[in-house]
């Protein structure tokens, strides 16, 4: 595992996300890992959308598809918990 190294502050690094009917979702993303066989990303929104908090990073589980790469939000606290201890700890 590897930290995403997002320390350029001139130029983070934004993710750009398909939403529902189609909408593009922007975010900054804070980390990439792997846990339990999935890759994860920690993004974080770049502005104010409906239901998400522009403050709140966001655990997101991507997933290879016939169609690319999807993400879908982490819902699983027990995961997310083990995401969060991973990502604040000092080997990360």
């Amino acid at each position: 595992m590897s930290k995403n190294n997002n320390t350029n502050q001139n130029k983070p690094e934004i993710v750009t996300i398909t939403g529902e009917n189609n909408s593009k979702l922007d975010f900054y993303l804070e980390a990439e890992l792997e846990y339990d066989g999935y890759n994860y990303q920690i993004l974080v929104p770049c502005k104010k959308y409906a239901d998400l908090d522009p403050d709140m990073a966001i655990v997101f589980r991507l997933e290879n598809t016939e169609s690319g790469v999807e993400y879908f939000i982490e819902e699983n606290d027990d995961i997310i918990s083990e995401i969060e201890e991973i990502f604040n700890s000092e080997e990360y």
